[in-house]
């Protein structure tokens, strides 16, 4: 449990952020205490480190107090009330630099959710992304931290590993690591080139962009340290479950090498929202977490049919959709924007993946970028939940070539065979999991075709040069 304390110059701005915290709370899961201004009716501006000691002890019955702060002597009276506590009550307090109405808001309901300290702090830390978010500014997907800054103990432990997977740690490998690392009583970091990142959400990892012989460290304090650097080290040495390249079946050929079949335009399933604004806050954010639990539900579903159909490293990209979903940090800042802007759980959620999606998209690693169709298939599943709708694929005649915009890597796996001869889209990536999952399938597939697809009608004989990437009318 964590608790918090506002330190301000002024009383009536340390109760105003106090009032706009306490709005947050939905439990008694986090106390907070003020030490605002001077009792000084004639000069009442500044900070008493007497009255920040006084509200440390009062909020002291939890395992951590966090000290927000605003500026200059606040911070200087805080130092000064650790000097006056007891130590074993110093010894639970950290003080924040987060900025104070922001930071305090993002502490107040990470604290309430249970959050331990760290993850507290790093709420509050990235506070403002929100703020750029909606302001339109480059969004900053995560802090990139020295490591001696992220973890002062100098008593940390270390091990550092080269990555030998062809792809690095994508988002594969990168859930594997997520699953491999929970459970251990340890304060871990993972770092590359001094950007580091905790490795309990795969999307932190994958957008640390570690590449093949890239070298990553992890850093681990507390009880179960060596335990969790054990358990990286055979994770790294075995590829992060990587053990096989995916084999692709034999597409059926056509003349001159190419796939022929019959052209069936697919338009690619999308659910835009409406914004319902003055929403119930609390009714919401349940909405959320139950089409959440429903597709995470689905998706060990689509991970089991992916194994008997095909492979485990098929399946592996499923269960990667799971660690994708699974990830809590995706789930409260939905639920903040539910908070701030009093709108629906679909408006929040879409927001939420968009921009997840959208940093993928602005990677400058191929393989990585690729994997903003995941994200988005991924909403698109949460968002059919949210309206209580059901997934419906066509029926495609034999011999069918699929033309779309993009397509889903959900939508490839559960097509027949038997019926798909290939795939041909106007934008989509060849390194996407819908394209590893169609090659593997013996399905010839093709992307980046742009404006070359939009005279194809639909009924029409297509071949598909696989050789050439292009695709030509018979």
């Amino acid at each position: 449990m964590v608790n918090l304390v506002i330190v301000s110059h002024s009383a009536r701005l340390g109760e105003g952020v106090g009032e706009l915290a306490r709005q947050m709370l939905i439990n008694d899961g986090c106390k907070l205490a003020i030490a605002a201004g001077i009792d000084d009716p004639e000069n009442p501006i500044g900070t008493d480190p007497v009255k920040v000691m006084n509200a440390i002890q009062s909020v002291a019955d939890s395992d951590h107090v966090l000290v927000m702060m605003d500026i200059g002597s606040a911070l200087l009276s805080a130092e000064t009330a650790l000097e006056l506590l007891e130590p074993e009550i110093a010894a639970k307090v950290r003080l924040c630099a987060a900025p104070l109405v922001e930071g305090t808001l993002a502490a107040t309901v990470s604290a309430a959710s249970g959050a331990d300290i760290n993850k507290v702090l790093d709420d509050a830390m990235n506070a403002l992304e929100a703020k750029r978010v909606q302001l339109g500014l480059p969004s900053q997907p995560h802090k990139e931290a020295k490591a001696d800054t992220v973890i002062a103990d100098r008593d940390a432990k270390s091990v550092s590993v080269v990555i030998k997977n062809d792809n690095g740690l994508h988002v594969r490998p990168a859930s594997r690591l997520v699953a491999a690392l929970a459970g251990f009583d340890a304060s871990l970091m993972l770092e590359k080139d001094g950007k580091c990142v905790r490795p309990d959400s795969i999307n932190q990892i994958a957008l640390l962009q570690v590449r093949r012989n890239d070298q990553i460290r992890l850093l681990a304090t507390g009880p179960d340290a060596s335990a969790a650097l054990a358990a990286f080290k055979s994770l790294a040495a075995e590829n992060f479950g990587e053990h096989r390249a995916i084999t692709p079946l034999s597409a059926p050929a056509g003349r001159n090498g190419g796939v022929e079949g019959n052209a069936v335009r697919y338009p690619q399933p999308r659910i835009l929202p409406v914004l319902q604004k003055d929403a119930g806050i609390v009714s919401e954010q349940q909405r959320l977490k139950l089409a959440i639990e429903q597709t995470l539900t689905a998706l060990n579903t689509l991970t089991e049919m992916a194994e008997e159909k095909y492979s485990a490293d098929i399946a592996a990209i499923f269960s990667g959709h799971h660690a994708l979903l699974d990830d809590t940090d995706l789930y409260e800042a939905a639920c903040e924007i539910i908070r701030s802007q009093h709108c629906d759980a679909q408006w929040a959620w879409h927001l939420v993946l968009t921009d997840l999606s959208q940093q993928y998209r602005q990677l400058d690693d191929e393989y990585l970028q690729a994997r903003y169709i995941d994200i988005e298939d991924i909403l698109y599943r949460t968002q059919l939940n949210m309206q209580s709708s059901h997934e419906s694929l066509p029926e495609f005649a034999a011999s069918t070539i699929i033309v779309a915009d993009d397509i889903f890597p959900s939508t490839v796996l559960q097509l027949n065979t038997q019926q798909v001869r290939g795939i041909c889209l106007r934008e989509g990536s060849g390194k996407s999991h819908g394209a590893i999952i169609a090659r593997h399938a013996g399905i010839a597939f093709l992307s980046q075709q742009g404006e070359a697809l939009d005279t194809i009608p639909t009924g029409a004989h297509l071949i598909l040069d696989i050789t050439g990437q292009r695709a030509t009318l018979a």
